[in-house]
């Protein structure tokens, strides 16, 4: 009678149990081997389209952005629209459009530096994800107070 020699390995040796055949042996000494690769590493790459910055960056960037907060909260505070300055009561509309828009837009800013997700109330991260979305959310409605900022200037006498 033949007998495969890969089946003759599988079998277990009455006296000694699975943890005797040479199978088990040569599967947990592989095991072993492949455990001690750090296969980790490989996938601990970021998930999103952009490469993540480092720290000092995010918090530069974060307090960069502070700074031009305050002073479109600042323009904000101090825009005063009256209906004589104007030889159009649409263009007074459309400013008052504007403007409403870009008190929303404080808004959102405001309710982002509130939450200050992955930054501590002094500014530094702490978790690096959170931190570059809270930049990047920030970043954008800056960007688009600018851009009311000017189509204010543009309607305004």
């Amino acid at each position: 009678m033949k007998t495969n020699r890969l089946y003759v390995l599988t079998l277990n040796d009455q006296r000694g149990g699975l943890f005797r055949s040479k199978l088990f042996v040569v599967a947990l000494v592989l095991a072993l081997l492949v455990s001690i690769f750090p296969a980790a590493s490989v996938f601990a790459a970021p998930a999103g389209s952009h490469d993540i910055t480092e720290d000092n960056n995010l918090e530069q960037e974060w307090s960069n952005k502070l700074v031009q907060l305050r002073s479109q909260s600042l323009f904000y505070d101090e825009i005063r629209l009256y209906p004589a300055d104007f030889d159009n009561l649409a263009d007074l509309a459309r400013a008052h459009y504007f403007l409403g828009k870009y008190g929303f837009a404080l808004r959102q800013a405001n309710t982002i530096v509130l939450n200050h997700a992955g930054f501590d109330i002094q500014g530094q991260v702490v978790h690096v994800k959170h931190a570059d979305q809270s930049v990047h959310d920030l970043a954008m409605v800056l960007h688009t107070m600018r851009g009311l900022r000017e189509k204010l200037d543009e309607v305004r006498p």
